[in-house]
């Protein structure tokens, strides 16, 4: 891994506390009573001023082109395309895709293996960008004052006001908009290096993705309500 890009995979302990009974640190939920160290750090990016979307858009392709890069894929995924989702065309642009008319998305369900029921849009997607698994997403939604409300990994784009993101949006005064999401595939570009890419073992997962493209925003200024969210459940580094 390059050196410069190390200090993003790396998670923020201040999210997470001591589990004495499972020996480790785990994220902080956003209904403790006791700690409401998530709740306040929402309210301090609800406080700072939204960065506009298309520079969110820039910056998450521009990282993802710095993996590319370490991956030994030195020329840049420059395209303008379109996909059809629902009967409606949605662009891509570069290493993402800007879906409009996103509050139809049918809910997913993880077995706790796999999932086992999600939207047929996404097997599309995977079609469309080659993925290895159809949960190879990362995606982006966004508050209706412009703030980034997370960064989110998997096949389970939702508008669940009751999960922790939801929960968050709400108490700082905003809501979801549910006009557009920023969908960027995890291509084997992104996982895998170009001299070894059949290897067994991801160079990187998705997971680790989602933890840096987040970390990524926030050292670009990019204000995020549920702010470590991307980081995982369990601190891990």
């Amino acid at each position: 891994m390059n050196i410069n890009l190390k200090k993003y995979f790396e998670k923020d302990i201040s999210g997470y506390y001591y589990n004495a009974s499972k020996n480790e640190y785990l994220l902080k939920g956003v209904k403790c009573s006791s700690d409401k160290t998530r709740n306040d750090k929402a309210r301090n990016q609800a406080n700072l001023s939204a960065v506009p979307f298309s520079q969110v858009y820039n910056y998450i392709n521009e990282f993802l082109e710095l993996i590319r890069a370490d991956n030994g894929y030195s020329e840049k995924n420059v395209q303008l395309d379109t996909i059809v989702l629902d009967g409606i065309n949605h662009n891509i642009i570069d290493n993402g895709i800007i879906i409009r008319n996103v509050n139809n998305w049918s809910s997913s369900h993880w077995n706790g293996k796999t999932y086992d029921k999600y939207d047929s849009k996404y097997d599309l997607i995977k079609k469309k960008f080659n993925l290895e698994r159809v949960n190879d997403l990362l995606w982006f939604k966004f508050t209706d004052k412009g703030h980034l409300a997370v960064v989110a990994g998997s096949c389970d784009i939702n508008w669940d006001n009751s999960l922790s993101c939801g929960i968050l949006v709400d108490e700082v005064g905003e809501s979801f908009d549910t006009s557009f999401i920023f969908v960027f595939p995890i291509t084997q570009q992104m996982i895998r290096s170009k001299a070894d890419p059949t290897s067994l073992y991801r160079k990187y997962t998705s997971s680790g993705l989602e933890l840096a493209v987040g970390n990524y925003l926030i050292d670009k200024g990019v204000p995020i309500i549920d702010y470590y969210s991307h980081m995982g459940y369990k601190y891990d580094n």
